[in-house]
């Protein structure tokens, strides 16, 4: 793949350690970050010291405006061309058919077995980005499967969080679960700013082209300003994700999953 929401706790924890520099990698990240055109990891240093106090399977969108169900949307299987038009045609308001209107902040509630992260999504920042994530999530948005065929569906439950580095990123939404994997298109350059811990940016399948559906959440020193940034997540769960044992190419030992991402309206 080549804000802000955080207590004062982390902040404040995360100040204390001394910056590194993103050219230096464990040999371990090495195969992963050329499977998915990823940032290049960061030296693995301590962990940020974490709010005990939270409830990390709490409902990330307890007191929101909750999904109730898009409608179902048609799409040509074999169509040879995105049915959506491509990543730039495929709008916001598209994206939350059947959604009901009013006011409060775009978030996301993803649900995993090792805790829930709430997501506020930046629709100034990264509106192609965002209404691509939440087409997705709900099911407005056609994408490819593993047979080339186009459809619609939840894309991201159930999907593993393939990427976890410590102090660096938890990376996922890659329907093969190996960073090369994603929905039939990609998406385009909209930003590239500063990326703090607990930012939500998207991946990228080549140093120029940002994936249509992997994602990451910075849990640390974040990479490079090299990618879709489209909103700002709680930290806790994601940083006890990036802890779970892992293999030389950066996957949980044990899979972690996306059970759930839902989108809700929150004040």
């Amino acid at each position: 793949m080549h804000s802000r929401l955080v207590a004062l706790s982390l902040a404040a924890a995360i100040a204390a350690f001394v910056p590194v520099t993103l050219a230096s990698c464990s040999s371990s990240t090495t195969a992963a970050a050329a499977a998915d055109a990823g940032p290049e990891a960061a030296p693995q240093r301590p962990a940020p010291v974490v709010d005990g106090g939270a409830d990390l399977n709490a409902d990330p969108l307890l007191g929101c405006t909750k999904d109730p169900g898009a409608p179902a949307v048609t799409v040509d299987p074999n169509a040879t061309t995105d049915p959506a038009g491509g990543a730039a045609a495929f709008t916001l308001a598209k994206a939350l058919d059947g959604f009901p209107s009013g006011t409060g902040t775009l978030t996301a509630g993803i649900s995993t077995e090792n805790g829930n992260i709430k997501c506020e999504l930046d629709e100034a920042a990264a509106p192609i980005s965002v209404a691509n994530f939440v087409g997705l999530a709900r099911g407005t948005r056609p994408y490819q499967d593993s047979a080339k065929k186009w459809k619609t569906g939840h894309f991201y439950d159930g999907l593993t969080w393939h990427r976890v580095i410590p102090d660096f990123v938890i990376q996922g939404g890659d329907p093969e679960g190996t960073g090369g994997g994603g929905p039939g298109y990609d998406l385009v350059v909209e930003n590239h700013v500063r990326e703090p811990i607990g930012a939500l940016a998207m991946a990228a399948t080549s140093p120029t082209m940002p994936s249509g559906s992997q994602f990451y959440i910075v849990v640390g020193k974040g990479p490079a300003s090299d990618y879709n940034v489209f909103g700002s997540c709680t930290v806790d769960a994601a940083i006890a994700i990036a802890a779970v044992p892992r293999d030389g190419n950066d996957a949980p030992n044990t899979p972690v999953h996306m059970t759930k991402v839902a989108i809700g309206r929150c004040p």
